[in-house]
C-alpha cells in the first residue's frame, strides 16, 4: 500500500533532495548568529566608552573647543611653552593641581557646580558669549551675541555669587590691567589687545586682584576661599588670543594664580561641567586592567560552551510508543501486513473501484429510464464519456488490465493509468 501511494503523482518525487524544504542553510544561520554576537559586543563597548570618544570640538566655550569662544587655543599655547596642562574629564579629588580652571556654561546647575568644586586653587571663567554652530565649518560658531542679563545673573548664582553684578564697557578698545593693592598681583600690569565689551565684576566678599584703568574688577577673589573669578573670558579664549598682547596677559594671569611655590605645577582645564565627564562604571571596570583578563576568560568560556552545545546536542527526540495509536498507525500496520503477505496485486480491483467511483461522482448519477446504471452499462457509459472528453484510455480496457495484474510491477502500471484516467474524467487536469 505504501508503494502504491509513492507512485501517486500527488506524492513527493522519490528523487527529491532531503534539504529542498530547508528555509536557511546551517552556514547562513551560523553567520547570522556570529554577526549578531559581534554587533551586540561592539554596541556594548562603544556605549561604555561613548563619552570618552567625543572630540568635544562642538564650538562651545570649553577647553576641548577650538572655536572663537573656546579655550583650545589657550591649551595649545600653554603646552607650546612647555607647561604641564591636562584636560580633566573626571573628579580630581585626591589630586592637587597647581590651578584648576572651570569654564561653566550659562545653563549650568548649582548642584553640578558644587560636585566639581575642589579645595585646590580655582579659576572660574564666567561665560560671556553665546551663538550657534556654523553650518559651513564644523566646530566654528556664528551669530555671536552677549549673554543677556538674566543669564548672567543665573550664572553668578550658580558659582556662589548671588549678590554680584556684571558691568559692561561698551565698544572695542585695548585695556591695561593693574594689580590691586594688597593682592598677589600688586605691582603687576598687563596690556591687552582690543577687547569688545570688556566686562567687570563687583559684589560683596569679592577682593580685587586685577582692575582696569577705571578701577573696575576684572579678576577677583572670593574671600576667604582660594577661588578666583575672571569676569571677561576674552582674556583666555581663542578670540582674545589672536592678539599677542592679550595672549601675554592671559598667560600672565595663569602664572600669577599658580603662585611662586607651584610655578611649574599642573594646570587642569575642567570639562566635566561642559558635559564631557569620564565617569566610572561596572562595564568600564570589566574592560580595563586588571579585570579585562577575567572578562576575556568569561567570553572564551561562553564560546566554548556554545561550541560544545552545537557539536553534541540536537533537537530532542521523543520516545515512541511500543504500540502506536491513531489512524496513521492503523494504516501503516495494515499496509505492513499486506506487504508481508505479498497481497499487493490483490488490491488492484479495489483501487480501480475507487477511481471509477470518483469519476461517477464528478459526472453525476448515471440513470436510464429512472434506473441506476450498473455493470456493463455503466462501463459503456464511462467509455462514451471518456471518448467525449478525449481520455487517453477507456474504462473497459483498464478493467481488463486490472484483472490481468499478477505482480507488483503490473500493479504499479495499472495504478498510474487509473489515476491519469480519473484526472481526465473529472477534468482535474486538462
Amino acid at each position: 500500500m505504501s508503494q502504491i501511494a509513492a507512485a501517486s503523482p500527488e506524492a513527493p518525487h522519490p528523487e527529491a533532495k532531503a534539504g529542498d524544504g530547508v528555509l536557511f542553510s546551517p552556514k547562513v544561520v551560523l553567520g547570522m548568529i556570529l554577526a549578531g554576537v559581534f554587533a551586540f559586543s561592539a554596541f556594548v563597548v562603544l556605549s561604555t566608552y561613548a563619552p570618552d570618544l567625543q572630540s568635544g570640538d562642538n564650538g562651545q566655550a570649553h577647553a576641548l573647543s577650538r572655536s572663537a569662544i573656546g579655550y583650545g587655543g589657550a591649551v595649545q599655547l600653554l603646552r607650546a611653552q612647555g607647561e604641564p596642562v591636562v584636560l580633566s574629564r573626571r573628579n580630581l579629588s585626591g589630586e592637587e593641581p597647581a590651578l584648576i580652571i572651570f569654564t561653566p556654561d550659562a545653563g549650568l546647575s548649582r548642584d553640578a557646580y558644587m560636585k566639581a568644586v575642589l579645595s585646590a586653587r580655582t579659576l572660574v571663567v564666567l561665560p560671556k558669549w553665546e551663538g550657534g554652530l556654523d553650518p559651513r565649518r564644523p566646530g566654528w560658531v556664528s551669530d555671536l551675541k552677549l549673554i543677556e542679563p538674566p543669564g548672567q545673573a543665573k550664572t553668578l548664582k550658580t558659582v556662589g555669587l548671588p549678590k554680584a553684578q556684571i558691568a559692561i564697557r561698551e565698544g572695542v578698545a585695548a585695556a591695561r590691567l593693574t594689580g590691586a593693592a594688597g593682592s598677589p598681583a600688586e605691582g603687576l600690569a598687563f596690556d591687552t589687545g582690543p577687547i569688545k565689551n570688556l566686562r567687570s565684576l563687583s559684589g560683596p566678599d569679592l577682593t580685587p586682584v586685577l582692575t582696569d584703568a577705571e578701577g573696575r574688577i576684572i579678576l577677583a577673589r572670593r574671600m576667604p576661599t582660594d577661588t578666583y573669578f575672571l569676569a571677561d573670558p576674552d582674556l583666555l579664549n581663542t578670540m582674545g588670543l589672536k592678539d599677542i598682547r592679550t595672549a601675554r596677559a592671559g598667560v600672565g594671569i595663569i602664572d600669577l594664580l599658580r603662585g611662586e611655590r607651584q610655578r611649574h605645577g599642573v594646570i587642569a582645564f575642567d570639562v566635566t561641567l561642559n558635559g564631557f565627564s569620564r565617569s566610572r562604571s561596572m562595564l568600564k571596570l570589566a574592560f580595563e586592567p586588571p579585570f579585562v583578563g577575567a572578562t576575556l576568560c568569561l567570553v572564551a568560556a561562553a564560546l566554548l560552551m556554545g561550541l560544545h552545545a552545537a557539536a553534541r546536542f540536537r533537537a530532542v527526540r521523543r520516545g515512541e510508543r511500543a504500540l502506536a495509536l491513531g489512524k496513521a498507525a492503523l494504516i501503516d500496520n495494515s499496509a505492513g501486513l499486506i506487504r508481508m503477505a505479498k497481497r499487493e496485486p490483490a488490491m488492484a480491483p479495489r483501487y480501480a473501484e475507487l477511481q471509477r467511483a470518483a469519476a461517477i461522482r464528478a459526472l453525476g448519477i448515471a440513470t436510464v429510464g429512472g434506473s441506476r446504471l450498473t455493470g456493463q452499462a455503466l462501463t459503456d457509459f464511462l467509455d462514451r464519456q471518456g471518448a467525449r472528453f478525449g481520455a487517453a484510455d477507456s474504462a473497459s480496457h483498464l478493467d481488463a488490465e486490472t484483472k490481468a495484474v499478477r505482480s507488483l510491477s503490473d500493479l504499479m502500471k495499472v495504478v498510474a493509468k487509473w489515476y491519469q484516467w480519473r484526472l481526465e474524467m473529472t477534468r482535474e487536469r486538462r
